[in-house]
């Protein structure tokens, strides 16, 4: 009897310990899970406050590029205008420019193109040193060089803007050996009035304003 006991202990015993591991596990892993969900519950708003805050992010990011992209498109609309408003003197400018080639080279192919860029009522006036130099067989050239200060163009109809300017044209004329028959000055002032004639501005009057020559400069 006593040894059937013994043996029966001796089962028990570690059946019994077995229990409470097994009891202490499921106790053990009970409070792993209870802590997981309680972890999980307490960062739950903290992942609801995050995604809030990249939405907000996201709304205010898509709104800058929106006002930048509009004031790029404002601000390329607003040069065009402005470089649209500008061209007849622009324009201007440069027409006087191929005017001036013509006086250095008088006998050249730019003579007869004048009248691309001047109506046959400014022709003439333009004409007047460019034919005293062919007919004298002389060129500007040396120091000769001009300068114009164009006012801002007026608007007078679609097609037509008046630009006033004040000039500077220094003549320094030359004959075929390049020696210098004269040299003068003349400051003036006019106004021209501009034609749109397709896509080109071109000078369809020029109203003169006051003249003055003087001699150039010891030295010029």
């Amino acid at each position: 009897m006593r040894r059937f006991r013994r043996r029966l202990l001796t089962l028990l015993v570690p059946l019994a310990v077995l229990a409470v591991l097994v009891a202490a596990g499921v106790m053990w892993a009970d409070q792993q899970s209870a802590r997981a969900r309680l972890a999980e519950a307490e960062l739950q708003p903290a992942l609801v406050r995050a995604d809030a805050a990249e939405a907000r992010a996201a709304r205010a990011e898509a709104s800058l590029t929106a006002i930048a992209q509009n004031q790029l498109v404002q601000a390329a609309a607003t040069a065009t205008a402005v470089s649209q408003a500008s061209e007849p003197q622009r324009a201007l400018e440069r027409i006087l420019g191929r005017l001036f080639a013509v006086f250095q080279d008088p006998t050249g192919s730019g003579y007869d193109q004048l009248s691309q860029v001047f109506s046959e009522a400014a022709l003439p006036t333009v004409k007047l040193e460019a034919d005293y130099l062919r007919g004298s067989g002389l060129h500007l050239g040396g120091a000769s060089t001009f300068n114009v200060d164009a006012s801002p163009p007026q608007q007078t109809a679609p097609d037509r803007a008046q630009v006033h300017t004040n000039e500077r044209w220094l003549y320094d004329e030359r004959d075929d050996n390049d020696q210098r028959q004269r040299c003068f000055i003349e400051d003036s002032d006019q106004t021209y009035t501009m034609l749109l004639q397709g896509p080109t501005w071109t000078v369809d009057d020029i109203q003169l304003g006051g003249t003055h020559r003087s001699d150039c400069p010891p030295g010029t």
